[in-house]
């Protein structure tokens, strides 16, 4: 409450350093610092909301942006079908997110998840995905049932075993 404010912000990427301190040329009279500390408070709620709706717009342009990519990326992998729908989608989500709709983006953003996930899944289908053929590795599938040890026979007859692959 001393009517100083310092930021410093540094770069990640260029590890550029920018600095700047605002002091007040005469302090602030402790009515007026109350006053202020009570407005923030009393809009605590609308700034919530607010970052909110940008961090779900934030989050749809990312996906766009990612699918995009993985459009550009495996062309060859997905039916031009639903490479299309998957436009269709991306171009009504970019609208939304320029709009700043908020009930729009939220619709696109849902959309947009479930047509990434169907998709995903039809590649890796194309692809025996993990543990698929050829994957040899992996969790056990859930219906192995239970072992007493490592190396040791279960209540069904199955040994257990590990193993180390030599090269």
């Amino acid at each position: 409450a001393n009517g100083i404010l310092s930021v410093h912000a540094k770069d990640q990427a260029t590890g550029r350093d920018q600095k700047i301190t605002i002091t007040a040329a005469s302090g602030l009279k402790e009515d007026e610092i109350q006053r202020m500390v009570k407005e923030a408070q009393d809009h605590e709620a609308d700034d919530k909301k607010k970052r909110e709706e940008v961090e779900k717009r934030n989050k749809l342009d990312s996906m766009v942006y990612t699918l995009e990519k993985t459009l550009t990326d495996n062309k060859d992998k997905i039916p031009e079908s639903d490479a299309k729908a998957l436009n269709e989608i991306i171009a009504e989500a970019k609208q939304a997110v320029e709009k700043q709709d908020d009930a729009a983006v939220t619709a696109s953003l849902e959309k947009l998840e479930k047509e990434a996930h169907r998709i995903a899944g039809a590649m890796y289908g194309q692809q025996g995905g993990p543990g698929g053929p050829g994957d040899g590795g992996g969790a056990p599938p859930p219906d192995a049932g239970p072992s007493e040890k490592p190396g040791g026979k279960s209540k069904d007859g199955v040994i257990d075993a590990e193993f180390e692959e030599a090269n």
